[in-house]
């Protein structure tokens, strides 16, 4: 079964390579929105947009025919500003445009879900994984494709916990690190390991006195749940200050924003260790590695702005690309099994389908399930030449292939 899989994925993703892109489908067009922050944290956003595009292009070039009728899908992209007000105003939109999906940030969706869901509209998190957004009872045309905030934050702990450090927990007072605190919380509730709890202002851009707290509080490993700048402000703080504390951080650690801000300084990144969403799956690293050539080809790779010692060029893995990216093929095999591409039947046939995804595992969702990525699923990562590879002290993490990131 996992073989065929890796099959179908293989050839799926090289037919797009060199297919047809969505202008030389002819059918009725089908509008699907990508709500996320473009001007707040570009990188999450055209990363969510461009997986969606890649996505779209390759539902276009397979041809799209629900109830008879020929369809091609476009993708719009709206700001949602990291503002609740703004994804909220964004969602109005589609519902107004007759959109037939939002692929969303996650911003704003404890209000826009009721919007979604009074038009029939799927609304697919793509990014935040924040323990209340989902909810299949509640919230039937809410779904996610990305790791939840639950899984990152029990996986942090078990893997922080045993290296008995004395951590501090730091959180922004942003959406995404608000999210984040609730599952910090339960998953380190009752652990005399934690030494201090502090909120950082998302706004901030020195958090030297917050930083100050956790080490005079005597910590010995900083977990920083924030925005990729405020992450880059909580490291310069600690190196800045001679304080060689080992950081963590959940996916944002990831952001290519970090290491542009560090730049002067490299040896700082050096160490982050962040959790994120496995880039590849039990069936091997083919699928995900063609995915990758699919997305040069039509973005070219996406540069970091760094190098390494050796004076390479950095390379960032479109990782949360293929989310979007399998959530818009998860879409085009929903409307297809509803035979209509608008209303409960939509809904209720997100529940029925299943695709073979960008890296090689299935996604799909059922009636009490509608989160895409299991919390098995999370990793670590750690950073060194401004480069990033599996930490080899995690049994999951240690099993993975290192993705090449440099050019």
């Amino acid at each position: 079964m996992l073989r065929a899989v890796v099959i179908v994925v293989a050839a799926l993703l090289l037919a797009a390579c060199g297919g047809s892109d969505e202008t030389d489908a002819s059918g009725k067009p089908l509008v699907i929105y990508v709500n996320a922050p473009f001007s707040r944290t570009p990188f999450v956003g055209e990363t969510m947009a461009q997986g969606a595009e890649l996505g779209a292009q390759l539902v276009n070039g397979t041809g799209l025919n629900v109830g008879g009728q020929s369809y091609v899908l476009r993708i719009k992209r709206v700001d949602n500003r990291l503002s609740p007000q703004s994804a909220v105003a964004n969602v109005r939109r589609a519902v107004a445009d007759d959109a037939v999906a939002v692929v969303d940030e996650g911003t704003g969706v404890d209000a826009s879900w009721r919007i979604a869901a009074d038009a029939d509209l799927p609304l697919c998190i793509t990014y935040q994984g924040g323990i209340g957004l989902v909810d299949p009872e509640q919230r039937p045309n809410v779904f996610r494709i990305a790791p939840s905030d639950h899984g990152l934050a029990f996986r942090l702990a078990e893997y922080m916990i045993p290296k008995g450090l004395k951590i501090a927990l730091l959180v922004d007072d942003s959406t995404y690190g608000q999210e984040g605190e609730e599952a910090l919380e339960q998953a380190f509730r009752g652990q005399k390991s934690v030494v201090a709890r502090i909120t950082l202002p998302a706004s901030a851009t020195d958090v030297a006195p917050q930083v100050l707290r956790a080490k005079r509080a005597g910590a010995t490993g900083i977990l920083v749940w924030a925005q990729a700048p405020v992450i880059a402000a909580t490291i310069t703080a600690a190196r800045s200050a001679g304080w060689d504390v080992p950081i963590y951080a959940p996916p944002a650690g990831a952001d290519p924003l970090i290491r542009q801000q560090l730049s002067d300084h490299p040896d700082w990144v050096d160490g982050l260790t962040f959790a994120s969403g496995r880039m590849t799956a039990e069936v091997g690293t083919g699928p995900f590695f063609t995915f990758m050539q699919m997305f040069d080809q039509a973005y070219g790779p996406q540069r970091v702005g760094v190098r390494t010692p050796d004076g390479k060029e950095v390379i960032q893995p479109p990782e949360y690309a293929m989310y979007s990216f399998d959530f818009v093929r998860l879409l085009a095999a929903a409307l297809e099994q509803a035979g209509t591409v608008r209303g409960e039947a939509v809904i209720r046939a997100f529940n029925q389908v299943t695709i073979a995804g960008a890296n090689g595992d299935e996604r799909g969702f059922n009636l009490v399930n509608h989160e895409g990525v299991i919390d098995d699923d999370v990793y670590f990562a750690r950073f060194k030449g401004m480069t990033f590879a599996p930490v080899e002290d995690d049994l999951l993490s240690a099993s993975l292939p290192n993705v090449e990131q440099t050019r």
